[in-house]
């Protein structure tokens, strides 16, 4: 294992940023994604990708998508989901405000040490949803929970991949240039 460079200029946190677009692209495609009809086993296992892609953001766009932006998508997964309004807001506000705090720890890491860190933040996320569920008098849901926040923590390198893929078309037609 290699050590961590938590520098600010380490290699892999100067990367050109990504347009607004394509920010908004995933985060769009995401929420679909979310909004598909998942019902049984599926629902619980359906990894909560507008978290997974804010928390992406969070962590390489810093500037461009915050708290402010997670509270907003976390009112319309409230939304649609039919879930108690402002829950997944809380959630996701957390989530994004952590992914900032780590980032530069975060990217200085590989990708395994990377999606343990991602797991950490959906645990969080999730823990706040459920714990404010319990408030509410619902039941406690078991430990298959669980199961969404590690399926996310899986899905961080292919969806990492996934995002890096129009930057890096553009870095190879500026360098043929």
């Amino acid at each position: 294992m290699r050590p961590a460079d938590l520098t600010p200029v380490a290699r892999d946190v100067m990367k050109l940023p990504a347009g607004p677009g394509l920010i908004l692209a995933s985060l769009v495609a995401a929420y679909l994604f979310n909004s598909l009809p998942w019902a049984g086993w599926a629902l619980l296992a359906r990894p909560d990708l507008v978290l997974l892609v804010l928390v992406f953001w969070a962590v390489h766009q810093p500037g461009s998508v915050g708290q402010g932006l997670a509270f907003a998508l976390g009112l319309a997964m409230d939304v649609g989901d039919s879930m108690l309004l402002g829950q997944h807001a809380l959630a996701y506000v957390v989530a994004a405000y952590g992914a900032q705090v780590i980032r530069v720890r975060v990217l200085s890491f590989a990708m395994l040490e990377q999606s343990l860190h991602v797991l950490g933040l959906m645990v969080v996320a999730t823990a706040v949803i459920v714990l404010l569920n319990l408030l509410l008098g619902s039941p406690a849901p078991g430990p298959a929970v669980l199961l969404s926040p590690v399926i996310a923590c899986l899905a961080w390198g292919p969806l990492t991949w996934l995002l890096y893929l129009p930057g890096l078309r553009r870095m190879r037609r500026e360098a043929a240039s």
